[in-house]
């Protein structure tokens, strides 16, 4: 068993609170998110969906790891948000897959 929840394609564009929710209901407390999942909104950061997302991910202990290939196509904002958000430890961006499974499976148990 993966030590960390991926959102199905069938999650795809939803509200974030949806794949945390189901993230909590699968019982993982570590969430792999693919860009594509994630809504266009999530990216502009005046819509407030991405501090939506880190709230609800700080409330319940759930760290994430968002595969975003190319920051560099979303706003300035974005870009150092996502930048500010690897400084920490509890949700990171990562250009690939394989980069955002080995740091949550490095955080699991911590």
């Amino acid at each position: 068993m993966s030590a960390y929840f991926e959102a199905p394609p069938e999650l795809s564009h939803h509200d974030p609170a949806v794949v945390v929710t189901s993230c909590i209901e699968s019982g993982a407390h570590q969430l792999l998110l693919d860009e594509g999942v994630l809504p266009p909104a999530f990216f502009d950061l005046s819509t407030g969906v991405a501090g939506d997302l880190v709230q609800r991910l700080t409330l319940y202990g759930i760290r994430m790891a968002a595969v975003v290939p190319d920051p560099a196509l979303h706003s300035r904002s974005f870009q150092e948000f996502a930048h500010e958000a690897n400084q920490g430890t509890q949700f990171r961006f990562f250009r690939t897959r394989d980069q955002a499974a080995e740091w949550l499976e490095s955080m699991e148990g911590r």
